[in-house]
């Protein structure tokens, strides 16, 4: 018995000598962890939050989100951080989502600072958080949003990691990073010769991928050496658009933390020579903050010198869409399409559909709208019907559909004023418009 004992207590003490490996966290076990959170939340139903000028209704755990139900009583809405926001929206309800939504994304990486298994819970769990902020008298969202993993993660690296800032400089960090966005999408090409149609920052990979057009008698130069006239003339437009912005130094801070990548694609209008795409990287953009590319020249003035032609002297988009205009819209119109060609139907996204003038004008238009069906009406038959359908990207209503019915009269109705309702704002998500699905109820009530 020995030899086995030795050998027993061998095993052992090999075993005991491995590294203890640290086990992954089950969905189960993610679940759980989310629930917690959600059972300390209960304490805050009902109280009025004066940040966001809403109430937290209710939050619940179903199979593949978490429900967030906020209330928001007031009609008219009113910028809640105006000394940040101020000219950065188009109307105040846009300013009331955004802070709304950020304002969500603060709560969750707050958690995430106090309870370090909250993340892991969030990635394993794969569930999304959809968030209401809700007209309680009419029941019809302000607006909605969601929110998954990849988007509490991007908040947690822009701040690099630190939560412990008030929400006030969270906000400020999420705007910089959202006029990254804007910015790399919109550099400007002053030349005549030269001209970018389509550009597009893709959050999933965090690459911007933009085409540069030109002619065929400048392809070989725009291209060579790896495509040098390229890609100095994008860095050097670039830093000059964004150092007009009185928060440059934060834009670098930015840049450095999330490592952006471009990919130009260089086309000849006239599709003599085959595309070529070259790509730019963070270091590139950086390296060319501390010393020029072009040699302290401006980057109008740095492609004139090296293919010649004419820079512009006005920033409306470049005399190359004057001289080609007609081939440039071309080619942005296949590149749109490219873009809006999905027949997808979102149901929340970034922005959500706004009826012209807001829920008001919406509400205002049920009431002068709706006619009551005599025959409903010598019944006395009455109800709320809850309708859903879609917005497409050009915001037009179709697709309607009756989800709660109260009577085939009224339902008939119902479905009759949603279909006549004019053109909508249509949603967008990641920058571009996109079909949306929407509820609206459509209530009917007798006189007393």
């Amino acid at each position: 018995m020995k030899p086995v004992r030795n050998t027993l207590l061998l095993i052992a003490l090999t075993l005991f000598s491995l590294p203890i490996m640290a086990l992954e966290m089950t969905e189960d076990d993610a679940r759980e962890c989310i629930s917690a959170y959600i059972d300390r939340l209960k304490d805050a139903f009902g109280k009025y939050n004066d940040i966001t000028k809403v109430t937290l209704a209710n939050i619940q755990l179903e199979e593949k989100r978490v429900k967030v139900v906020f209330n928001k009583e007031e009609g008219n809405f009113v910028p809640l951080f105006p000394e940040l926001t101020e000219g950065k929206f188009k109307t105040d309800a846009q300013e009331n989502r955004y802070v709304n939504y950020h304002f969500t994304l603060y709560l969750l990486t707050k958690e995430i600072h106090d309870n370090p298994k909250f993340i892991e819970a969030l990635e394993a769990s794969q569930l999304t958080w959809d968030v209401f902020v809700m007209n309680p008298r009419q029941n019809v969202p302000y607006f909605t949003f969601t929110l998954s993993f990849s988007e509490i993660k991007n908040a947690l690296t822009i701040n690099n990691g630190d939560v412990t800032c008030d929400f006030k400089t969270f906000l400020s960090t999420s705007l910089v990073d959202r006029a990254l966005k804007s910015l790399m999408e919109q550099v400007y090409i002053p030349h005549d010769s030269v001209g970018i149609s389509f550009a597009r920052l893709s959050p999933k990979y965090n690459t911007l991928k933009c085409i540069m057009l030109t002619t065929s008698e400048l392809f070989e130069k725009m291209t060579a050496t790896n495509g040098m006239v390229a890609r100095n003339e994008w860095i050097e437009a670039f830093i000059e658009d964004c150092m007009a912005k009185n928060y440059y130094k934060q834009l670098l801070s930015v840049i450095k933390i999330k490592q952006p990548t471009v990919e130009i694609r260089v086309e000849d209008i006239y599709k003599k020579y085959a595309p070529v795409t070259f790509k730019v990287s963070t270091y590139d953009i950086l390296a060319a903050v501390e010393q020029s590319t072009t040699g302290g020249l401006s980057a109008a003035d740095y492609i004139v010198q090296q293919i010649g032609g004419s820079k512009q002297k006005s920033r409306d988009r470049g005399l190359f869409m004057l001289k080609y205009g007609d081939v440039a819209k071309q080619v942005r119109e296949v590149a749109a399409a490219s873009v809006d060609s999905s027949n997808r139907i979102y149901e929340v996204v970034e922005e959500m559909p706004e009826f012209p003038g807001g829920t008001l004008a919406l509400a205002n238009y049920l009431y002068n709208n709706v006619k009551y069906p005599p025959l409903a009406e010598q019944n006395k038959i009455q109800g709320r019907v809850n309708c859903v359908f879609v917005i497409t990207n050009e915001g037009k209503v179709t697709d309607v559909q009756i989800t709660s019915s109260s009577d085939p009269l009224l339902d008939e109705e119902a479905k009759r004023v949603i279909s006549s309702m004019p053109k909508w704002i249509p949603g967008r998500h990641e920058g571009e418009r996109v079909n949306t699905k929407y509820s609206v109820p459509v209530t009917f009530t007798l006189p007393n």
